[in-house]
């Protein structure tokens, strides 16, 4: 039973981190000259999904509520290991660094951003709540294409560079 459990934690976590992955393409996307806002590469495919969905006012804005603290948690984040990466360099630069210190630093760094990454994580729980049977099988559908396509990159990466 205990595996159960674990093996559903890691379902629901990997669930959200492709969630937030997913969210996050549309608000973080800088759409080049001359191409449209949907259909970048490698796809910003929860922005395309959104227009599919037909969200109610009440969807709508929870999913607002969702990206924007996306945005939030991805933002400290950002300054998160931008601080570990500081504290590295100038851990190296002592004549004598403590490299404890070194290896246990990005789990410190990582619980600098953790409450941003639960609050968004909770608001896209939320959302998908929010979501009828026909929402969530549009939804299913393009996290399994998703997962379908990272495979795909891992398995060509493999046979490029072996493994």
């Amino acid at each position: 039973m205990n595996a159960l459990h674990r093996q559903t934690a890691r379902c629901r976590r990997w669930l959200a981190a492709l969630l937030l992955a997913a969210a996050t393409a549309p608000a973080m996307a800088q759409v080049p000259p001359g191409m449209p806002p949907v259909g970048l590469p490698y796809g910003n495919y929860f922005a395309a999904m959104k227009a599919k969905l037909n969200m109610t006012p009440a969807q709508d804005a929870q999913y607002t509520v969702a990206l924007k603290a996306t945005v939030k948690a991805n933002d400290a984040a950002r300054k998160a290991r931008t601080a570990a990466a500081d504290a590295a360099k100038a851990e190296l630069a002592r004549p004598e660094p403590n490299f404890e210190r070194l290896l246990n630093m990005r789990e410190e760094f990582s619980e600098l951003s953790a409450n941003e990454r639960k609050v968004a994580i909770s608001e896209w729980v939320r959302f998908t709540q929010m979501l009828t049977a026909e929402q969530k099988a549009l939804v299913k559908g393009q996290l399994l294409d998703r997962v379908s396509r990272a495979e795909n990159l891992r398995e060509k990466f493999r046979q490029r560079h072996g493994g």
